[in-house]
C-alpha cells in the first residue's frame, strides 16, 4: 500500500511544476507553534511550513507542501515529525480583501522518536489532513494567511500547527 501511494505522491510531485506557469498559481511559507499532544501532556514547538499550489478555479486549489513540526523533548526521549502533504483546498471570499479556505488531504508523517536508554526509531504514516484558515490580500499577489492544520496521531500523540505566513500568487 505505501509504494503505490508513495508513486502517486510521486506523480503528483511531477506534475506540479507543469501548472507553475498557470495563471492562480501561488507560493507559501509560514511560521508558528506546532503542537505534540498526548493524553498526559501538551508541548508547544515551532513548525516551518511551505507549499506550492495552483487554482483549479477561483473557488479551488491543489496544494503540494512541507512542514518540519519540531522536536517535542521530555525525560524519556524525544520525537521530531515533518510532513510532506497533497490537498484540495476551498476557498470562500468573504469581502474583496479577505478569505477563508479549508483543506482535506493525504499527509506524509516522518516521525522519528528517540526513547532514553532505548535507542531510536523512525516511522513514515500516511494520514489525513485536514486544516482551516484566513487570507487577508495585501496585493493582487500577496496576502497574509493564519492557518491551523492537523497531521494527524501517532503511537497517541497528536501533531498539529498554527502558522501565519505570507502567500505569493503568480
Amino acid at each position: 500500500m505505501h509504494k503505490n501511494f508513495f508513486a502517486v505522491f510521486l506523480g503528483a510531485v511531477m506534475v506540479m511544476p507543469l501548472a507553475a506557469h498557470a495563471e492562480g498559481s501561488y507560493f507559501k511559507a509560514g511560521v508558528g507553534p506546532s503542537e505534540y499532544k498526548a493524553e498526559s501532556t501538551t508541548e508547544n514547538e515551532t513548525a516551518l511550513t511551505a507549499a506550492y499550489g495552483f487554482a483549479v478555479d477561483k473557488n479551488f486549489d491543489v496544494e503540494l507542501g512541507y512542514a518540519h513540526l519540531g522536536k517535542f523533548k521530555d525525560a524519556d526521549g524525544s520525537m521530531e515529525a515533518q510532513s510532506f502533504y497533497i490537498a484540495g483546498v476551498g476557498n470562500l471570499p468573504l469581502t474583496d480583501a479577505f478569505s477563508a479556505f479549508a483543506k482535506v488531504g493525504v499527509a506524509v508523517n516522518h516521525f522519528t522518536t528517540k526513547t532514553t536508554g532505548l535507542g531510536s526509531d523512525t516511522e513514515t504514516k500516511a494520514r489525513a489532513l485536514m486544516g482551516l484558515g484566513l487570507a487577508y490580500n495585501f496585493t493582487k499577489e500577496i496576502a497574509g494567511t493564519l492557518e491551523y492544520q492537523y497531521f494527524g496521531k501517532v503511537e497517541q500523540v497528536k501533531i498539529s500547527a498554527l502558522a501565519v505566513g505570507v502567500k505569493y500568487g503568480f
